[in-house]
């Protein structure tokens, strides 16, 4: 293998892509969470007073489709995790259980992810990240 700085960024980023997202929704999956469902349950996890719809799927809908965050909404709401009203999206009692199942379950992927690298390494691979996608023209935000 060349060495490190010979090496393509955007091949390493792909696989640690696909790699993540296998490893998370695989974990999630086993718990009955798709990830789109997760997301969903995080973002009502930050709105005590709910949150609102469109505001969600609008903020949500970047990782990976709109449409899908509408399919994650309908299927939490047919899984009674949460109720809509008045536009708002809110936990029901399930929904705050599987929410906490879930956060615990994201923490210890978290910690399985770190394992080996340092909080600055982590902060400099984001930043490096983040300029390169600057670098080449792209437009890239998370919450």
């Amino acid at each position: 293998m060349q060495p490190p700085e010979r090496q393509p960024v955007g091949f390493w980023t792909a696989r640690a892509g696909e790699a993540i997202r296998a490893r998370t929704r695989g974990a999630l999956h086993e718990i009955g969470v798709t990830q789109p469902e997760w997301w969903l349950l995080h973002q009502i996890s930050l709105h005590p007073a709910g949150a609102e719809r469109a505001e969600t799927i609008e903020k949500i809908g970047h990782n990976d489709t709109p449409e899908v965050i509408v399919e994650a909404i309908d299927s939490a709401e047919s899984k009674g995790w949460i109720v809509e009203s008045n536009s708002r999206l809110t936990f029901t009692p399930d929904g705050r259980d599987m929410f906490r199942r879930a956060a615990d379950l994201q923490n210890m992927l978290q910690e399985e992810r770190m394992r080996g690298i340092s909080k600055a390494d982590f902060v400099t691979t984001i930043e490096v990240l983040q300029r390169t996608i600057e670098n080449v023209g792209g437009n890239a935000w998370h919450w």
